[in-house]
């Protein structure tokens, strides 16, 4: 079983440690491809940075795109896999030896099987004022049509540490290019596209087997703020999503959120969370009516904005200027 490992990437400086995760795998059949983003300057600083870390590895493969999104770079990569199944790995992330193959033994020993997700670990000290993003899932099946929206206790993944077989992928079709790091609501595609297997049936397990380190993820400060807002403003978007779809969930994520920022401060006797709390509730109010006030969910599940509507322009998929790997090696 052939993997693609698919990096989206705008950060040179922690990349060269990623490659070499993958480069340690204890599972061979592999194919990395790096998706990076952005201007000129970026696009040298993040060639040299994989021609450093793949030496003369041909397995390892840069392509680049002029436009930024990590949804974007996920579907460039899941375009272009040859593999039977698709890795997803952060650029801030450190992959464990065995991570590929807990993911090759999991689709092996269920050929129903079309998702995979695992365990993203943070640093051990984070120190004050600083987060990193982390999931730590049960061992578990999901299986939508057996029991439909209900998972299993523990049940969990982030687009960190996810895998799809390629006929999977091939049926819930693209990342949705307006949600996900460097788009107009920059959180919340990773669950978006796990709604869109939901609504299909297709098998999905978590694992702490699968395990990936956040050796980089660790925000602080402005930037602990920044990610924050974040989630909250892309949450508030998926919410409202889900309303537009006709998905009574997101109505009742934006209650449940009201209630709980303007209530869990007293039940716990911490008014000085009341601020957090209050800021995390505007920026997931104003996410949710902004997705609803000026987009539409279209035939495939994926958001296109109002004609009309005030925002910066969505660029078509098809108009990445996408490098074709067979023709941009890792030291090319």
């Amino acid at each position: 079983m052939r993997i693609t490992v698919c990096i989206p990437t705008v950060r040179p400086e922690a990349l060269g440690r990623t490659i070499g995760s993958v480069r340690r795998q204890t599972w061979r059949d592999w194919e990395l491809l790096i998706v990076g983003q952005g201007d000129a300057a970026t696009e040298a600083a993040l060639r040299g940075a994989v021609a450093a870390a793949a030496s003369d590895d041909s397995r390892v493969v840069y392509v680049h795109l002029a436009e930024r999104g990590c949804s974007r770079a996920r579907n460039a990569g899941t375009r272009l896999a040859g593999g039977e199944v698709i890795a997803f790995l952060d650029d801030d992330c450190e992959a464990d030896p065995s991570w590929l193959e807990t993911i090759a033994g999991a689709f092996a020993s269920d050929p129903e099987l079309g998702a995979v997700g695992g365990a993203v670990v943070g640093p051990e000290h984070l120190g004050p004022f600083a987060a990193c993003p982390t999931v730590m899932p049960a061992e578990a099946l999901y299986d939508p049509a057996a029991t439909p929206r209900r998972p299993p206790a523990g049940w969990d993944w982030i687009g960190a540490n996810c895998a799809f077989s390629v006929a999977a992928a091939a049926r819930v079709g693209p990342w949705d290019e307006i949600m996900g790091p460097g788009m107009e609501f920059p959180v919340g595609e990773d669950t978006d596209y796990k709604l869109r297997l939901e609504a299909l049936g297709i098998r999905m397990l978590t694992t702490p087997r699968s395990r990936i380190l956040h050796s980089s993820g660790v925000r602080s400060g402005r930037a602990a703020l920044r990610s924050q807002r974040n989630y909250a403003l892309g949450n508030g978007a998926l919410a409202g999503k889900q309303s537009l779809g006709g998905d009574p969930r997101g109505r009742l994520w934006l209650r449940e959120t009201r209630r709980r920022c303007l209530t869990a401060w007293a039940r716990r006797l911490r008014p000085d969370r009341l601020p957090v709390d209050l800021r995390h509730l505007l920026w997931f109010e104003i996410g949710y009516r902004r997705c609803r006030r000026h987009f539409l969910v279209d035939a495939n599940g994926l958001l296109r904005r109002r004609e009309g509507a005030a925002g910066g322009n969505v660029t078509p998929l098809h108009q990445s200027h996408e490098t074709d790997p067979r023709h941009a090696t890792a030291g090319s």
